[in-house]
Protein backbone atom coordinates (compact mmCIF):
# COMPACT_ATOMS: atom_id res chain seq x y z
CA UNK A 1 0.00 0.00 0.00
CA UNK A 2 2.97 2.25 -0.39
CA UNK A 3 3.51 5.40 1.63
CA UNK A 4 0.07 5.30 3.23
CA UNK A 5 1.44 2.64 5.60
CA UNK A 6 3.71 5.33 7.03
CA UNK A 7 0.83 7.39 8.42
CA UNK A 8 0.06 5.04 11.31
CA UNK A 9 1.84 2.47 13.44
CA UNK A 10 0.71 -0.04 16.05
CA UNK A 11 2.70 -0.32 19.24
CA UNK A 12 3.49 -3.54 21.13
CA UNK A 13 0.20 -3.34 23.02
CA UNK A 14 -1.94 -2.95 19.91
CA UNK A 15 -2.54 0.79 20.26
CA UNK A 16 -2.70 2.81 17.06
CA UNK A 17 -0.39 5.83 16.87
CA UNK A 18 -0.63 8.54 14.24
CA UNK A 19 2.82 9.51 13.01
CA UNK A 20 1.55 12.96 12.02
CA UNK A 21 0.21 13.65 15.50
CA UNK A 22 1.79 16.83 16.86
CA UNK A 23 2.56 14.99 20.13
CA UNK A 24 3.94 11.88 18.42
CA UNK A 25 7.33 12.08 20.16
CA UNK A 26 5.53 12.28 23.49
CA UNK A 27 3.28 9.32 22.65
CA UNK A 28 6.18 6.98 21.86
CA UNK A 29 8.49 7.85 24.74
CA UNK A 30 9.21 5.09 27.31
CA UNK A 31 6.85 4.93 30.27
CA UNK A 32 6.53 2.96 33.46
CA UNK A 33 3.39 0.94 34.17
CA UNK A 34 1.44 3.71 35.90
CA UNK A 35 2.34 6.36 33.33
CA UNK A 36 1.26 3.97 30.60
CA UNK A 37 -2.22 3.73 32.10
CA UNK A 38 -2.84 7.38 31.29
CA UNK A 39 -1.71 7.14 27.68
CA UNK A 40 -5.19 6.25 26.37
CA UNK A 41 -6.43 9.75 27.13
CA UNK A 42 -3.76 11.13 24.78
CA UNK A 43 -4.59 8.84 21.85
CA UNK A 44 -7.06 11.24 20.30
CA UNK A 45 -7.08 13.92 17.64
CA UNK A 46 -8.17 16.43 20.27
CA UNK A 47 -4.64 16.52 21.69
CA UNK A 48 -3.20 17.32 18.27
CA UNK A 49 -2.58 20.81 16.89
CA UNK A 50 -3.66 19.63 13.42
CA UNK A 51 -7.15 19.06 14.82
CA UNK A 52 -7.20 22.49 16.45
CA UNK A 53 -6.09 24.13 13.18
CA UNK A 54 -8.49 22.01 11.11
CA UNK A 55 -5.58 20.47 9.17
CA UNK A 56 -6.16 16.76 9.86
CA UNK A 57 -7.14 13.99 7.41
CA UNK A 58 -10.75 14.71 8.36
CA UNK A 59 -12.33 18.07 9.10
CA UNK A 60 -12.75 19.17 12.70
CA UNK A 61 -16.52 18.76 12.35
CA UNK A 62 -16.13 15.21 11.01
CA UNK A 63 -13.80 14.27 13.87
CA UNK A 64 -16.31 15.60 16.41
CA UNK A 65 -19.00 13.45 14.77
CA UNK A 66 -16.74 10.39 14.99
CA UNK A 67 -16.04 11.06 18.67
CA UNK A 68 -19.75 11.45 19.48
CA UNK A 69 -20.57 8.27 17.56
CA UNK A 70 -17.83 6.41 19.43
CA UNK A 71 -19.27 7.50 22.76
CA UNK A 72 -22.49 5.69 21.81
CA UNK A 73 -20.69 2.32 21.63
CA UNK A 74 -20.81 2.16 17.83
CA UNK A 75 -17.27 0.89 17.30
CA UNK A 76 -16.71 -2.66 18.54
CA UNK A 77 -13.84 -5.15 18.45
CA UNK A 78 -14.20 -7.42 15.42
CA UNK A 79 -13.27 -10.49 17.46
CA UNK A 80 -14.88 -10.14 20.89
CA UNK A 81 -17.33 -7.24 20.60
CA UNK A 82 -15.64 -5.09 23.22
CA UNK A 83 -16.21 -1.37 22.77
CA UNK A 84 -13.36 0.47 21.04
CA UNK A 85 -13.02 3.98 22.45
CA UNK A 86 -9.47 4.87 21.44
CA UNK A 87 -9.95 7.70 19.00
CA UNK A 88 -6.84 7.02 16.91
CA UNK A 89 -7.88 3.39 16.39
CA UNK A 90 -11.20 4.58 14.97
CA UNK A 91 -9.56 7.27 12.83
CA UNK A 92 -7.14 4.62 11.51
CA UNK A 93 -10.02 2.41 10.37
CA UNK A 94 -12.10 5.21 8.86
CA UNK A 95 -9.11 6.75 7.09
CA UNK A 96 -8.34 3.56 5.17
CA UNK A 97 -12.02 2.93 4.45
CA UNK A 98 -12.98 6.41 3.29
CA UNK A 99 -9.75 7.41 1.56
CA UNK A 100 -8.59 4.07 0.08
CA UNK A 101 -11.70 1.85 0.42
CA UNK A 102 -9.66 -0.66 2.47
CA UNK A 103 -11.56 -2.36 5.29
CA UNK A 104 -9.43 -2.40 8.44
CA UNK A 105 -10.84 -4.53 11.29
CA UNK A 106 -11.02 -2.94 14.71
CA UNK A 107 -9.35 -5.26 17.23
CA UNK A 108 -9.10 -4.45 20.92
CA UNK A 109 -5.77 -4.63 22.74
CA UNK A 110 -6.76 -7.78 24.66
CA UNK A 111 -7.49 -9.71 21.46
CA UNK A 112 -4.43 -8.22 19.76
CA UNK A 113 -2.27 -9.52 22.61
CA UNK A 114 -3.87 -12.98 22.37
CA UNK A 115 -3.25 -13.07 18.63
CA UNK A 116 0.41 -12.17 19.13
CA UNK A 117 0.86 -15.03 21.60
CA UNK A 118 -1.26 -17.50 19.58
CA UNK A 119 -3.75 -17.78 22.44
CA UNK A 120 -6.87 -16.26 20.91
CA UNK A 121 -8.75 -19.53 20.35
CA UNK A 122 -7.98 -20.70 23.90
CA UNK A 123 -9.00 -17.31 25.28
CA UNK A 124 -12.24 -17.21 23.27
CA UNK A 125 -13.14 -20.75 24.39
CA UNK A 126 -12.67 -19.79 28.04
CA UNK A 127 -14.80 -16.68 27.58
CA UNK A 128 -17.48 -18.66 25.74
CA UNK A 129 -17.59 -21.20 28.58
CA UNK A 130 -17.79 -18.33 31.08
CA UNK A 131 -20.83 -16.75 29.40
CA UNK A 132 -22.54 -20.12 28.92
CA UNK A 133 -22.06 -20.79 32.64
CA UNK A 134 -23.59 -17.40 33.43
CA UNK A 135 -26.65 -18.29 31.36
CA UNK A 136 -27.07 -21.63 33.18
CA UNK A 137 -26.65 -19.98 36.59
CA UNK A 138 -29.15 -17.24 35.68
CA UNK A 139 -31.80 -19.76 34.62
CA UNK A 140 -31.15 -21.88 37.73
CA UNK A 141 -31.38 -18.80 39.96
CA UNK A 142 -34.69 -17.77 38.37
CA UNK A 143 -36.22 -21.24 38.86
CA UNK A 144 -34.88 -21.52 42.41
CA UNK A 145 -36.13 -18.08 43.40
CA UNK A 146 -39.58 -18.73 41.91
CA UNK A 147 -39.81 -22.01 43.85
CA UNK A 148 -38.56 -20.28 47.02
CA UNK A 149 -41.31 -17.65 46.77
CA UNK A 150 -43.98 -20.32 46.46
CA UNK A 151 -43.04 -21.63 49.91
CA UNK A 152 -43.95 -18.35 51.56
CA UNK A 153 -47.46 -17.06 51.79
CA UNK A 154 -46.92 -13.68 50.16
CA UNK A 155 -49.55 -11.26 48.97
CA UNK A 156 -50.18 -11.72 45.24
CA UNK A 157 -49.03 -8.17 44.52
CA UNK A 158 -45.71 -8.61 46.35
CA UNK A 159 -45.19 -12.00 44.74
CA UNK A 160 -45.65 -10.70 41.20
CA UNK A 161 -43.53 -7.62 41.81
CA UNK A 162 -40.63 -9.77 43.04
CA UNK A 163 -41.01 -12.16 40.12
CA UNK A 164 -41.00 -9.27 37.64
CA UNK A 165 -37.89 -7.73 39.24
CA UNK A 166 -35.99 -11.03 39.24
CA UNK A 167 -37.06 -11.82 35.67
CA UNK A 168 -35.87 -8.40 34.59
CA UNK A 169 -32.44 -8.85 36.22
CA UNK A 170 -32.04 -12.34 34.77
CA UNK A 171 -33.14 -11.18 31.32
CA UNK A 172 -30.51 -8.40 31.35
CA UNK A 173 -27.76 -10.89 32.26
CA UNK A 174 -29.10 -13.42 29.74
CA UNK A 175 -29.22 -10.85 26.92
CA UNK A 176 -25.69 -9.62 27.65
CA UNK A 177 -24.32 -13.17 27.66
CA UNK A 178 -26.07 -14.09 24.41
CA UNK A 179 -24.71 -10.92 22.80
CA UNK A 180 -21.16 -11.72 23.92
CA UNK A 181 -21.47 -15.33 22.74
CA UNK A 182 -22.61 -14.11 19.34
CA UNK A 183 -19.62 -11.78 19.09
CA UNK A 184 -17.20 -14.56 19.99
CA UNK A 185 -18.85 -16.99 17.57
CA UNK A 186 -18.39 -14.65 14.59
CA UNK A 187 -15.05 -13.48 15.96
CA UNK A 188 -13.69 -17.03 15.94
CA UNK A 189 -14.91 -17.53 12.37
CA UNK A 190 -13.23 -14.27 11.34
CA UNK A 191 -10.02 -15.24 13.15
CA UNK A 192 -9.84 -18.66 11.47
CA UNK A 193 -10.42 -17.08 8.06
CA UNK A 194 -7.95 -14.20 8.33
CA UNK A 195 -5.32 -15.71 10.63
CA UNK A 196 -5.00 -19.23 9.18
CA UNK A 197 -1.31 -19.55 10.04
CA UNK A 198 -1.81 -18.93 13.76
CA UNK A 199 -1.50 -22.00 15.96
CA UNK A 200 -3.49 -22.18 19.14
CA UNK A 201 -1.72 -22.94 22.41
CA UNK A 202 -4.00 -25.52 23.98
Amino acid sequence: MGNRDLLFEIDEKGRVLCKNHSNYDYLIRPRDYFQDLYLDAELTCKTCSHYENNECYFSKTRIDEIINKGLKKTYLCRLCGKRIDRMLSIIHKLYYKEIYDVEMPLICCDCYEKIKTNEFLTYSKKMTDFYLLNIVISIFFLCYFAFFLLIFDLEPTSYYILIIVICFIVSVVFRKCIKKLRHFYFGIKYYKKHFPNQKSKE
